[in-house]
């Protein structure tokens, strides 16, 4: 059943840790006396359509799925204090090397960087360049001082909270609930981070709890009692969780294959059909289509035969789960199959939040003897962690030799 049936069948084992995940995350909700969840645009769109066959295939009492449509750009803004109060610390904690083109554009307003630039004398040139520490350079402190950027930031922020309330107060039935429950892949929680500051400079009452659960946690960002987040399959906040790096090797094959049929939410806007939110473009369109989509479907429909296994044998009766799990998985990120790699190798990543850029994960030229020498003797000496990319184990593969790269994954498969 975890066997590739075609060359575009890949990582098959994805759907036996994601099946994992949603055991964790079911179990979770009902200990919370969850009557509905929240999943989070764009990777939550599949990972709700496993929940909901879980649920089904397994006989579960139901809990309500929600599909909220979020992105980090879309509720920055709308979670931000007055202009006098506010730090752009969700940004400026990840993001500090940025243009000013990408600071208004994490912000949803891009649409008015020629106007704000001829009020500020710049030219397209000035605002697209990246500056290696935007929040102390000259061109921030004009901007924010800036009546147009002052006029403008403060009418955006108010519409668009508004417009977001509206959202999802129709989403969940006309009222906000007093515990969000929300689901996503995860590593920071920043969406999260960004609700609960939303709903506290938007004066809600009474206050909303948050709790976050997620594929994987490795930093918690804003936590805090009244925003609780959990990493179901992997993390390492309070300590690393068991077998934290065989399933924090490729975080990057979650994001890719839990891909969306449309574009990231670039904002919310009130028209006469209501509070909607406005799509962005899909540039990874043709992507998805074509070489994503496949992949999805396989693991798709895998996750759906082993939910049938499930049924037939409880995991309670299979006390080995937890390091199946984690063997398989291991397979996948440390003894790939040539045509994972390749794949691997065709697709890329939009970053559309802080700076705005595609990644691929393509070794860019062939390396010569000496230069693989190099990297291996950098390697063993602990100076390359920082170079080391989505996928650590493809770039010593790459980067070096097979042995190497076997000596590698031997070394962190027997990490607790």
């Amino acid at each position: 059943m975890l066997q590739a049936k075609s060359d575009d069948d890949v990582f098959p084992e994805l759907s036996l840790s994601l099946l994992s995940f949603m055991k964790s995350l079911y179990e979770e909700l009902r200990c919370a006396g969850a009557t509905s969840v929240y999943f989070l645009a764009r990777e939550g769109q599949p990972l709700m359509e496993m929940f909901n066959l879980y649920q089904s295939i397994l006989g579960l009492k139901p809990i309500e799925s929600k599909y909220l449509l979020v992105s980090r750009r879309s509720t920055l803004l709308p979670s931000l204090a007055p202009l006098g109060e506010e730090t752009f610390d969700t940004l400026f904690r990840q993001y500090i090397h940025i243009s000013a083109s990408e600071f208004l554009s994490s912000l949803g307003l891009e649409k008015s960087l020629p106007s704000l630039g001829n009020e500020l004398g710049l030219s397209p040139e000035d605002l697209n360049i990246r500056i290696t520490d935007f929040p102390s350079s000259t061109i921030f402190r004009r901007m924010i001082a800036s009546p147009a950027f002052q006029k403008l930031y403060e009418e955006e922020r108010r519409h668009r909270q508004a417009a977001f309330l509206s959202y999802l107060r129709a989403l969940s039935g006309g009222a906000l609930p007093e515990h969000i429950l929300v689901v996503d892949v995860g590593w920071k929680g920043t969406i999260q981070d960004n609700l609960a500051n939303l709903f506290r400079n938007s004066d809600v009452k009474p206050q909303i709890k948050l709790t976050g659960m997620y594929v994987g946690l490795v930093a918690e960002g804003s936590a805090s009692a009244w925003n609780i987040k959990k990493g179901l399959l992997f993390s390492s906040v309070d300590g690393k969780s068991k077998k934290f790096g065989i399933f924090n090797e490729n975080r990057a094959v979650f994001e890719v294959v839990l891909a969306a049929d449309h574009g990231s939410v670039a904002s919310y806007q009130i028209n006469e059909d209501g509070a909607q939110p406005v799509i962005g473009e899909f540039e990874e369109e043709l992507l998805v289509r074509d070489k994503i989509m496949p992949v999805q479907r396989h693991m798709v429909r895998r996750f759906e035969e082993l939910c049938h296994v499930l049924r037939e044998r409880p995991t309670s009766e299979l006390h080995y789960f937890d390091a199946l799990v984690a063997r398989m998985h291991a397979r996948m990120v440390f003894r790939p199959r040539q045509a994972e790699l390749q794949w691997f190798s065709s697709v890329f990543h939009v970053e559309n939040f802080g700076v705005f850029e595609r990644s691929t994960f393509i070794s860019k030229r062939e390396r010569s003897l000496i230069s693989r020498l190099t990297f291996v003797v950098r390697l063993f000496n602990g100076k390359v962690k920082g170079e080391l990319g989505f996928w650590p184990y493809k770039t010593v593969h790459d980067n070096s030799f097979r042995f190497v790269a076997r000596l590698y994954a031997l070394a962190r498969g027997l990490q607790k």
